[in-house]
């Protein structure tokens, strides 16, 4: 057993003198016929480029004269103009042409001869006379063009004295026309009269354009092109290049460090105008296709000659000298893995006999010296080199290693490496974790009890603080009392609020909140979440609406008290944070295939907003924006929402911006449900009109009536020129009453659920809820038409029970029994399930409501009793222990409902009523 030192070669083979040599003689022949082709080229490109100077060169010179004879005509028609007394004659055939308009002197006139006008003619110019009055046409006919978008006097003005001399001549930019020369009449600081020579535009740019020379352009004295080609074109980093050449030049144009072609710059007249000839550098390379072809072909063919030749002479003079020198390596490269894998134990044993060959260091301190009586000897070393194995033992110190073994080759022979980990900290961290994840789920479910029992703690003495409030509002009371009782309800509501935040946060956090799906109505659950907040929005002084979407499914599958939830807490917000305005509760069916429906609800406001830094974390627990001045509340509710969409497979989103407002969105995929319209059978006659103040909820109102069988449509036009006996009216602008003879329906905030009839013979209705509308609407049909009345809308009256009261809290209880006699119910009291049972021997009831937890006998013993006894007796289960699995133990103990404390009288009347007809309360 020995070990191998460190070598002191590299693991590559190092390339000798010969091969380096070799190399860059390779690499400077080719660098050398590279400069022969780049000098080449060099010598076409310089030869193309001199040729298209040439041809610019004389380009320009000849559009030079051309513009110059333009120049020269407007000072020879400037220097016609005379002043004197019009009378006299002039030479034969010469025109004189008044100048004395406003500006001009008496007498002024321009005396323009054959030879002018047939030279007007010639050059293809036409001469004009500005002035305070606008633009004139003088001589050289009229052209096809907009004389609005000549330069006008102010123009004209603006650019006087610009220029040296006694006659300037002035270029300006025509518009569309192209290019125009002018002059003033008057010698001055501010001429009133301007010739303007007016130039052929298609003429200029034949005569600027050239064989040869690429693109033209004609830039004015502020760099912008009057005239220019169509191609060839600079790109915006050329025509950048050349708009910084002032005098006149040739060369190349530079931008960031890059050629972007050559132009000539010559100038033209004496107002700073400069005449362009441009090659991009797509044009001299076409130029060039032919020379770069046979260039880079010629190259292309010495590079892989040289490569070829380079190649022949290394495998037939170098390569047989470095092969002894690369086994050498290999021997080499082994010792420098074995190196590379410390610090952990490696040794190498041949395959054939398991003979050690060589270790190191630390192995030897984990397993001692190679004997018949150390850890050399353990079971690893027989079983080392099977096949995905990977093996471990325990040392004689304790300490536990893994072995790892991998086939290779060292000195010529089959050999296996073994490579030794020390795991001893790994199992205790293995343990360690295990302990505290055992640790954390005892703690979790000691958070979640803890949690659990709390609630029920606060829920019952809070059932006992509701429920007695509830009762003192049925009680005759002062307005400083009910200002008083209104505040007790609202902050009693935010703390059960608060409580049953803490235990959903709990639930979901533990992966205990289950979704309890049941049918329900998608428009009655919106409008019925809208009622519960209109109260507050209204106190507050906002408008609040909900519009629902006619297209809605009748009967849908889900958890309808979750998703009212996540309404209330959006609901809720919108009204915190909007101080004036409307906030409003849109649903509406986003995607429906088959039985399967994607529904959105959408809760916007006109509120403070939503920063976009905030955005980001705003369904975060507890996080709550900042800068509100109206923030409450402890910053559960949109991380409740958030989990509890994701948990229903849909998605909440938001759209704010601060002062503008906040929308909430959310959206489910429900399964459609097979089931009767919920609406009351309407009459296609007589017709329905509809007013509103938003035409959403117009059209929302339409959509419903017609498709429970009405023939309804928005009121449009005078209401005076309708036949009012013939129809209908459901007026959504209740504080704005129309002129209306005819039966008439009213929606407002104000009304109930059911028709009221007011003093003018309408029938009020709550503007919250369209099946109370159509139920109105219904009325006023069936008057019209004189027919009998197919249904009665009957106000929920006295139940008429025998209940049984069963409640160890004496407040708990007297709250109950209250409650149960204000329902119209006849009730006995006890106050533990043992006296409860004795009753039921005894007395004949219609129902029990118990509280679950009780001495003695609890509700869940009571309700088995009572079932061993054969005694069928419906019973209802309270407990403050508001979770899923209490319900669970409540119905498998033989109860037909369950309440969750606070009970309030609504609730209760749903669960008697519930149970009487046989369903689950």
């Amino acid at each position: 057993m020995f070990r191998l030192p460190r070598p002191s070669l590299p693991l590559v083979a190092p390339p000798t003198t010969a091969s380096v040599l070799l190399r860059w003689l390779t690499v400077c022949v080719f660098l050398c016929l590279a400069a022969a082709t780049g000098f080449y080229l060099l010598t076409a490109l310089t030869e193309d480029i001199s040729s298209h100077r040439r041809d610019m060169n004389a380009a320009a010179y000849k559009a030079q004269i051309y513009f110059d004879q333009r120049e020269a005509l407007l000072r020879y028609l400037g220097d016609s103009v005379v002043v004197g007394d019009p009378s006299v004659p002039s030479s034969e055939g010469v025109r004189q042409l008044p100048l004395d308009g406003p500006g001009g002197k008496p007498g002024q006139r321009l005396l323009l001869s054959p030879r002018a006008e047939h030279t007007l003619q010639t050059l293809q110019t036409h001469l004009l006379l500005v002035d305070a009055q606008g633009t004139h046409w003088l001589a050289g006919g009229q052209a096809d063009v907009d004389i609005a978008g000549l330069p006008t006097l102010q123009v004209l003005r603006q650019r006087s004295g610009t220029l040296a001399g006694t006659d300037p001549v002035y270029w300006l930019r025509a518009g569309d026309a192209g290019v125009a020369l002018a002059q003033p009449v008057q010698a001055g600081p501010q001429p009133s009269q301007w010739l303007m020579l007016l130039l052929d535009s298609a003429a200029a740019a034949d005569m600027i354009d050239g064989q040869g020379i690429g693109g033209y352009a004609l830039l004015d004295r502020d760099g912008q092109p009057a005239l220019s080609s169509l191609a060839p074109r600079l790109d915006s980093a050329g025509w950048k290049a050349l708009q910084q050449r002032q005098d006149d030049s040739f060369g190349v144009l530079w931008s960031t460090g890059l050629p972007r072609g050559v132009a000539l710059v010559k100038g033209v007249g004496n107002d700073g105008w400069r005449l362009v000839y441009h090659l991009p550098p797509r044009l001299l390379l076409g130029d060039m296709a032919t020379s770069l072809l046979i260039g880079s072909a010629l190259l292309l063919l010495a590079g892989i000659a040289l490569r070829l030749l380079r190649h022949r002479v290394d495998r037939q003079l170098i390569q047989p000298a470095l092969l002894q020198h690369r086994r050498l390596l290999e021997s080499l490269d082994f010792s420098s893995t074995v190196i590379d894998l410390a610090p952990v134990g490696i040794c190498v044993l041949r395959r054939s006999d398991r003979q050690l060959l060589l270790s190191n260091q630390l192995l030897r301190d984990w397993l001692g010296e190679d004997g018949t009586d150390s850890d050399w000897q353990a079971p690893w070393r027989g079983h080392a080199g099977e096949r995905g194995r990977g093996l471990e033992f325990t040392a004689r110190d304790g300490r536990q290693l893994q072995v790892l073994h991998a086939a290779c080759r060292y000195q010529d022979d089959d050999v296996l490496l073994c490579v030794f980990h020390d795991i001893s900290r790994h199992r205790q961290a293995q343990a360690a974790l295990s302990s505290a994840r055992q640790a954390a789920d005892a703690a979790n479910q000691a958070k979640s009890a803890f949690l659990a029992t709390m609630s029920h703690e606060i829920r019952t003495p809070l059932y006992g603080v509701l429920g007695t409030l509830e009762l003192l509002g049925r009680t005759p009371l002062d307005s400083r009392q009910s200002q008083y009782l209104r505040t007790i309800e609202s902050s009693s509501s935010v703390l059960l609020q608060l409580i049953s935040d803490v235990l959903d946060v709990s639930k979901i956090e533990s992966g205990q909140l289950s979704l309890e799906p049941a049918s329900f109505s998608p428009r009655e659950l919106t409008e019925s979440v809208l009622r519960s907040f209109a109260a507050a929005a209204t106190r507050k002084g906002l408008q609040v609406l909900v519009c629902t979407d006619p297209r809605l499914p009748t009967r849908v599958l889900g958890d309808a008290d979750r998703i009212r939830q996540v309404l209330g807490n959006l609901l809720s917000n919108a009204i915190k944070f909007t101080e004036h305005g409307r906030v409003v509760l849109r649903a509406r069916l986003v995607q429906r295939e088959g039985e399967s429906s994607v529904l959105a609800w959408q809760v916007t406001d006109t509120g403070v907003g939503i920063a976009t830094e905030e955005q980001a974390r705003l369904f975060e627990p507890f996080r709550q924006v900042r800068g509100a001045a109206s923030a409450q509340g402890t910053g559960l509710g949109l991380s409740i929402s958030d989990r509890l969409v994701r948990l229903m497979s849909g998605e909440l989103r938001v759209v704010s911006e601060p002062g503008l407002g906040s929308s909430f969105t959310v959206r489910l995929p429900l399964p459609v449900l097979a089931a009767t319209e919920d609406g009351p059978a309407l009459l296609a006659e007589p017709p329905v009109y509809v007013r509103g103040r938003d035409r959403e909820l117009v059209d929302s109102a339409c959509g419903w009536l017609r498709r429970w069988g009405a023939n309804a449509q928005p009121l449009q036009g005078d209401p005076a020129l309708l036949d009012h006996a013939g129809a209908i009216l459901m007026d959504g602008e209740a504080e704005q009453p129309l002129a209306w003879q005819g039966p008439r329906v009213l929606a407002s905030i104000d009304g109930g659920d059911q028709p009221a009839p007011t003093a003018d013979g309408a029938l009020l209705v709550t503007l919250h809820g369209m099946s109370s509308i159509a139920l109105a609407v219904a009325r006023q049909q069936r008057q019209c038409a004189t027919l009998p009345t197919a249904a009665r809308d009957v106000q929920p009256g006295p139940l008429g029970l025998r209940v049984l009261a069963v409640e160890d809290n004496p407040i708990n209880r007297v709250i109950l029994a209250e409650q149960l006699q204000a329902l119209g119910c006849e009730v006995e009291l006890a106050q533990d399930g043992v006296e409860a049972l004795q009753l039921c021997q005894t007395h004949d009831f219609d129902l029990v409501v118990t509280d679950i937890n009780m001495p003695r006998m609890d509700g869940h013993t009571l309700a088995r009793r009572l079932r061993a006894e054969g005694n069928l007796l419906p019973v209802i289960g309270a407990t403050a222990n508001a979770t899923a699995e209490e319900r669970e133990r409540c119905l498998a103990s033989g109860m037909q409902g369950y309440l969750s404390k606070p009970i309030d009288i609504a609730r209760l009347r749903q669960a008697l009523s519930a149970v009487r007809q046989g369903d689950p309360a």
